[in-house]
């Protein structure tokens, strides 16, 4: 069963739980031990629902569509909660998170298709190009994580260059760009571009302290 904690201010106690079975089924949402709601279904949960907490405060639990994924937003009076899927901090977390994970993969299937020799990653492109799109990501990743706002924009639109070229090469070739392929490029990209959103906010949110 997943499940997720929180708490309900920055650094403090987990004291907030929300857990479901499946795919968004049985879903609920529990305050320091105690349930203080349940939602049947991705249908009731798509609606969202809100429960008043002992302080005054007001929780709304929802399932939000974005693009081509879909996010559990947790707000305590209109504010998502520390650690949440629309945190500022956590997206921008995410978005360093995926250029490392783009880094490692060109890193390690670059690698292994160089020094094996293997015939089905060679035939996919994969090889020192890919190593040295890996050390330009892994260096971005680092460059982003230091909260880098130019860092961010410049690895999705490399990025977004890298697949416009290939998906341009794949054409000319005679060949027909695999869907599976864009699709998952696409689902990289979203929490990029949420990371611009995310630096910014955590930028004013500097600038107001």
């Amino acid at each position: 069963m997943p499940r997720q904690s929180y708490s309900l201010e920055e650094n403090g106690p987990k004291r907030l739980e929300v857990s479901w079975k499946g795919i968004w089924k049985k879903f609920t949402v529990t305050l320091d031990g105690n349930v203080i709601g349940t939602m049947e279904g991705q249908k009731e949960l798509k609606k969202g629902r809100e429960y008043p907490l002992p302080d005054g405060s007001l929780l709304k639990v929802q399932l939000v569509q974005k693009l081509a994924a879909v996010e559990l937003q947790v707000l305590r009076d209109g504010k998502p909660l520390p650690g949440s899927a629309s945190d500022p901090e956590q997206r921008f977390k995410t978005a360093y998170q995926i250029i490392f994970f783009i880094a490692g993969l060109n890193l390690v299937l670059g690698l292994i298709s160089e020094l094996l020799e293997v015939e089905f990653l060679l035939s996919l492109g994969l090889g020192i190009g890919s190593v040295f799109f890996g050390l330009v990501f892994l260096g971005l990743g680092f460059w982003v994580r230091t909260g880098s706002l130019v860092g961010l924009i410049l690895t999705i639109i490399i990025f977004g260059f890298d697949g416009g070229l290939g998906f341009y090469f794949a054409i000319d070739a005679g060949y027909e760009p695999g869907l599976g392929g864009i699709f998952a490029r696409i689902i990289l990209l979203i929490p990029m571009i949420q990371g611009v959103g995310a630096i910014r906010e955590l930028e004013k949110k500097e600038r107001l302290a």
